[in-house]
Order: C-alpha cells, then sequence, then structure tokens
C-alpha cells in the first residue's frame, strides 16, 4: 500500500509540474505575439490582451494542474483567492482611469473634437472610453493617453481659449518710413490670412539694435492644424511688403 503511494505522489506531481511549465510558457508566447501584432497599431490595447490574456492562461492551467492532483475543493479554494488576487491587481489600473473618465464627462476639462495641449504635444481628442483618450496629433499620429494620466498633467484647452498664440520674429532695418511698413505689414495680415483662422494679429517692437529693428508679429490661430500654413503665409505676406519697399 505505502509503495503504491509513493507511486502514485510521484506521478502526479510530475504531471503538475509538467503542467504548470507549459501553462507559463504557452501563456508567455501569447503575451509576446500580442504585443508583437498590435504593439505598433494600439499599444494600450495590445497591453490589456497580453496581461489578461496570459492570466486567464496561467489560471486555467493551474486549476488543470490540480485537478490532476485530485484536489477538488482544495482547487475551488485556490481558484477564489486566485480570482480575487487578479481582480485587485487588474482593477489598479483599471479602477483609476474609469473614474477619471466620470471626471472628464462630468466636469468637461475637454471633449471629442476639442484641441488640447499636454506635455507640449498639440493634437485633437477624437475618442474618451473607460481605459484612455485618444489624440491625433499634427504630424496625424494617433496617441492614446490612459484617462488617469489626463488628470495628473497639465492641460491646456485651446479650442475653450480661442486658439493658440503664435508668434513669429523678422528684422527690418531703420528708416524713417519704418512705421509705415510695420502698418502695411499689419494691414497685409488682416486683409489676406482670414481663411486661416487668424484672429488678434498684432505687431510689436522687441529691440533696436544699431539701425536694425527687431520685431514680432502676434497672433492666435484657431485651428491649431494649419500652424505650418498659416506661418508660411504671414511671412509670405511680410516678403511681399518688404520687397515692394525694396527692404527684402
Amino acid at each position: 500500500m505505502s509503495s503504491l503511494l509513493l507511486e502514485w505522489i510521484p506521478l502526479n506531481i510530475l504531471l503538475f509540474l509538467t503542467t504548470l511549465i507549459f501553462s507559463i510558457l504557452f501563456g508567455y508566447i501569447f503575451s509576446v505575439l500580442v504585443r508583437r501584432s498590435l504593439g505598433k497599431v494600439n499599444p494600450l490595447l495590445s497591453e490589456i490582451l497580453s496581461r489578461y490574456g496570459s492570466w486567464t492562461i496561467y489560471l486555467v492551467g493551474f486549476l488543470f494542474a490540480l485537478e490532476l492532483l485530485n484536489l477538488r475543493l482544495e482547487a475551488i479554494l485556490v481558484f477564489l483567492a486566485l480570482i480575487g488576487v487578479l481582480v485587485v491587481i487588474g482593477l489598479r489600473d483599471f479602477l483609476p482611469n474609469l473614474f477619471a473618465r466620470q471626471f472628464i464627462e462630468t466636469y468637461k476639462p475637454y471633449k471629442i473634437g476639442d484641441w488640447i495641449m499636454i506635455s507640449d504635444q498639440v493634437g485633437r481628442v477624437i475618442d474618451i472610453n473607460d481605459l484612455y483618450t485618444s489624440v491625433l496629433t499634427l504630424n496625424h499620429e494617433r496617441v492614446y493617453i490612459p484617462n488617469s494620466t489626463m488628470l495628473k498633467e497639465k492641460i491646456i484647452n485651446i479650442t475653450a481659449s480661442n486658439g493658440i498664440e503664435v508668434n513669429i520674429d523678422f528684422a527690418i532695418r531703420y528708416n524713417e518710413n519704418i512705421n509705415r511698413v510695420l502698418q502695411q505689414i499689419l494691414k497685409a495680415i488682416q486683409d489676406d490670412v482670414q481663411e486661416e483662422g487668424i484672429e488678434e494679429p498684432d505687431i510689436l517692437v522687441r529691440e533696436i539694435r544699431g539701425d536694425i529693428i527687431h520685431a514680432r508679429i502676434k497672433f492666435r490661430l484657431l485651428n491649431p492644424q494649419r500652424l505650418e500654413d498659416a506661418r508660411n503665409r504671414v511671412l509670405r505676406e511680410v516678403l511681399k511688403v518688404l520687397s515692394s519697399q525694396g527692404k527684402a
């Protein structure tokens, strides 16, 4: 009887350990494949699927291994305890993002369609779900930012602030017609670039060095996506006026 018992225990333990090893290996392979296939498309979704998918594989493998030991009652208890641990660990990342979304929907620091600036990155909000906020940047890159991060970082709502402030510096040689030239530049900007969404244009004299005047064109741009076009348009107007005055 004792010899049979000794033969039974090593075999079941061997099967138990083998099942665990294969479960861990399969879960790891699954995690790697998911991250490689979805990592560049949707990093956050890839992380969620790889994490919870591998945990599920580990759990199923562990329960199956326990069945090989005929520990049915113990398996149920371990299963419940393990589920509790997994829920606590899993919700540690999910709940803050879920609560953050409720805060965003309640107080509306931004909404879908708004242009925002976060960590010196400008983009338009295109989606808000339970986990993250999707932002399309000026380079047409889709960035997924966890909602909890959106509450921790400083956010500038460009849309609510009536656009972003843009500064363009240039230099011009002083002459008796300098005031008239600056007024012509300002008028050209006001008359010709309204379609770019430019508002409140102004010209400030920043510094005078000898006979060189350093000036700054300052305006607000309603649509940050038109930033480069607006800069080029304004600079062309400056060049046009200076050329007509023989100052280019």
